[in-house]
């Protein structure tokens, strides 16, 4: 089920076009815009943002990657590296120099003010007399060594930790498809043509709303009241409702508000469960007839699990508008 704040947030590419990550100065990563659309139930807007890029609504593009503090979950993590003996990051490249006579020591204490002289056997050298080589050395146990280890620095927590131990995050950029563009239409023209067809029947209506009552808050794609009569409507607007999510709704509409449940399917379908729920409950399951006229009907199909119907959908809308998939 796409939640009103999910439908919003669709919405919103219409005009936005692309969502972008945001990263401050600490290195954390947020989709500002993607978030201000949704409502407090619906969790992270990355994790909204992917689970409709995996349907085929939203195409991600990559843009870089970042990496997070496994301890304090901080952002953008600084390279830097360390001594492989004692893993301490003070360890500093040097220029040494190797005498013949078996001393090896850092290049500023064979220089002189008119060349090199070996601190050991303090023989005068020239250039050719000596070897120099580019180590590490390190400040905390005197290790020297070629190369050090690579290691990635929280800013936060001043942590050190192997590149292989952060938390690898791939940012994406977000966009709506064609295919996304078709399903948000048919969820509006849903939502529209249940708002409709109450207010026919005299209740009065309210789109994209939030229902609180007894300190639980529910964000509901309509709600219908009629006054005269005491009786309340609420909708919500499913692709392929599945029995978990009928099951949650309906809990909430006759416990939390005492309203009756109105289920519109806008593929046509429900999962079996949901239809023998219907047939022995309160509860009403419509299909919208999007590739008509448009109306509600009381005729519906049954399949087994909501996933496998949806999936088989976009693969067909993919292979007609070449829907653009992750790289």
């Amino acid at each position: 089920m796409a939640s009103p704040g999910e439908l919003r947030l669709i919405e919103r590419l219409t005009s936005t076009e692309v969502f972008e990550p945001e990263i401050d100065d600490d290195g954390a990563v947020s989709y500002t815009e993607a978030g201000q659309c949704l409502d407090a139930t619906d969790g992270e807007p990355v994790t909204v943002l992917e689970r409709f890029t995996a349907r085929g609504v939203l195409a991600d593009e990559f843009i870089t990657k970042v990496y997070v503090c496994p301890d304090c979950t901080t952002e953008g993590l600084q390279y830097t590296t360390a001594c492989p003996a004692c893993k301490d990051p003070h360890a500093v490249q040097t220029t040494l120099v190797e005498h013949s006579c078996g001393h090896t020591g850092q290049e500023s204490a064979f220089e002189t003010d008119d060349g090199y002289r070996c601190p050991e056997c303090e023989q005068d050298l020239k250039s050719v007399d000596i070897e120099k080589k580019h180590r590490y050395i390190c400040k905390a146990c005197s290790e020297r060594f070629q190369t050090p280890a690579n290691r990635l620095r929280c800013r936060e927590c001043a942590t050190h930790l192997p590149p292989l131990e952060a938390t690898e995050r791939v940012l994406y950029r977000y966009s709506l498809t064609d295919a996304g563009r078709q399903w948000l239409d048919r969820q509006k023209r849903a939502r529209q043509t249940a708002k409709e067809t109450l207010e026919e029947r005299r209740f009065t209506t309210e789109v994209d709303t939030t229902v609180t009552d007894g300190g639980t808050s529910q964000p509901v794609h309509v709600l219908a009241c009629d006054e005269l009569m005491g009786e309340q409507r609420v909708v919500a607007i499913h692709e392929t409702p599945t029995i978990d999510d009928v099951d949650r709704f309906c809990a909430f509409a006759n416990e939390s508000i005492d309203a009756h449940p109105v289920v519109i399917t806008t593929s046509g379908a429900v999962e079996t469960d949901v239809a023998t729920r219907a047939a022995e409950t309160e509860l009403t399951v419509l299909a919208f007839d999007g590739n008509g006229e448009g109306t509600l009907e009381p005729e519906y199909e049954t399949v087994e699990t909501a996933q496998a119907h949806e999936a088989g959908l976009f693969q067909r809308l993919s292979a007609v508008l070449e829907i653009p998939g992750r790289q």
